[in-house]
Parts: C-alpha cells; structure tokens; sequence
C-alpha cells in the first residue's frame, strides 16, 4: 500500500508502452535528450556504469540504480568506458485521473537508489522477454508488470521518506484494520500493536496516511459498504450490518459525509 495525504487519491494508467530494449555494455554508448520527449523512459542499470546529466548536475549511474525520466527532463547519458553499462529501458505512455497524479509521479524522477528495488530485475527480465515474444495478449501482460513495477516504487519510496521502521509499523495497524474492518479499535490498542506510545502513534500514523485512525477506519468500513450496495448484494441495512453499524441512520450520515453520496443513491 501506498500512503498518500487525505482526499489525493493518485492514480495512472499506462496508455502505451513503445519500446522494451535491453542493451548490452558499449564504451561508445552515448545518449542526447535536448528536448522535452512525448514518453517517459524508465531504465535499470543491469551491470556497469553510466553518468548522466540532467537537473545541473551529473549523476553516477551503478549496478541496481533505477532511473525514471519524466516527458520534460533534459538530458545526456555516457557510459563509463572503462565499464560501460548494460541496462533495460522502457519507453511507455501514462494517462493520469487529475494534474496532481501527474506532479506526484513526476516527482519521483531522476535516480532512484534503493536496496529493496534491486529485486525488479526478474520483473523487468520477463517484461522483456515477454515484449520481445509479442504472443497474443503480451500487451496486456507488460503493462501488467510496468504497473507492478510502478507501484513498488510508489510503496519504497514512502518507506524512505518515513523511515522504513515507522511506515512498517503503520503498515501492520493498517493491515489489522482492513483484516477486521467491522471492529472499532481504540487508540491505545492501535499504538500496542504499532509497539509505539498512544501520542507518537496519533503522529505518525496521521502523517503517513493524511487522517486519523478513526477517520480511516470509517473509510475502509463505508468502502466496503459502497461495494456491497453496488454489487446489488445488499440493501442499505444489510450493508450497515455487514461493515458492523447497526444504527442505520448514523451508518447513513457517515456514508454520506465520507463519500459524499448517500448509500441509497447506489440502489437507483
């Protein structure tokens, strides 16, 4: 899961990937971006080592260094001649819901160092094997695991900006609320279980997601209750029960204050 502050509910879809190419090591190995390009470009240093230069700076490039280029970024790339680079790229499209999905991804640009992301190579092996076969659906299947890879950036890029201790313990009081959604846990059960006292908790945990544990808890609970009412599962009682109100006309008057709809609105 990736955190993100309240009400800025980012999301993407790849429209399109253009190129999947692997290259192998070349003392002559030179690139040149002078330009703004109509694709973001993301790149896996396999073995080696590059530098490039973009944002005024020059930047060393080594094995398990991940880069993502946004459409803007200008820039020039070389290998070290002395141990010139291998590297998977990938040239792909991205369709965002809002401009602020689209800041937010940006916004990860440039090289991306992280021990946790040297595991992407086997999902960036079959990505190119997959590419290169082009067997019916292979589309599907690349933009299947470009999303994949996306999001594990996403998710260790939150570990780094929370320190990985904390945000793995919210993690573990996220993972006990959505496990038992219907419950109402107190914040002293929450902190226990976060191994943190009941004020750094109330912190952190509002820090990393945006809101409150109460207000999260109450957002997974009508979430699951929209689901219900829209599958055509349930009827308003049913789905209060079923995410554990049984004052149905205070389920009503949070529905509609987290969602900004009535539940019943879900049944026309």
């Amino acid at each position: 899961m990736s955190f993100i502050p309240a009400g800025q509910d980012y999301d993407f879809q790849i429209v399109k990937i253009n190129t999947v190419t692997e290259s192998k090591p070349n003392p002559e190995w030179r690139y040149a971006n002078t330009k703004p390009g109509s694709n973001y470009v993301l790149a896996y240093c396999l073995d080696g080592e590059a530098c490039y230069f973009f944002g005024e700076q020059d930047h060393k490039v080594v094995k398990g260094d991940l880069l993502l280029f946004p459409k803007e970024c200008l820039r020039t790339g070389r290998s070290n001649p002395d141990n010139p680079w291998s590297f998977y790229s990938i040239s792909f499209d991205i369709g965002f819901t809002d401009e602020e999905s689209g800041r937010y991804f940006d916004s990860m640009g440039g090289i991306i160092r992280n021990p946790n992301l040297q595991t992407l190579q086997s999902q960036l092996s079959e990505l190119h094997h997959t590419w290169t076969g082009r067997r019916n659906g292979y589309r599907v299947r690349c933009k299947s695991l470009l999303m994949d890879i996306l999001y594990r950036m996403l998710k260790e890029r939150d570990k780094v900006r929370f320190h990985s201790g904390k945000y793995q313990a919210i993690e573990r009081v996220l993972q006990l609320i959505q496990s038992d959604f219907t419950r109402s846990y107190s914040i002293e059960e929450l902190a226990r279980h976060a191994r943190l006292s009941p004020s750094h908790f109330r912190l952190l945990f509002k820090q990393i997601t945006g809101i409150t544990s109460v207000k999260y808890s109450n957002r997974i609970r009508m979430l699951k209750a929209r689901d219900l009412l829209a599958s055509g599962e349930c009827n308003v009682t049913e789905a209060a029960l079923a995410v554990g109100f049984q004052d149905i006309f205070y389920f009503s008057r949070l529905f509609k204050k987290t969602l900004g709809i009535n539940p019943s609105d879900l049944m026309e």
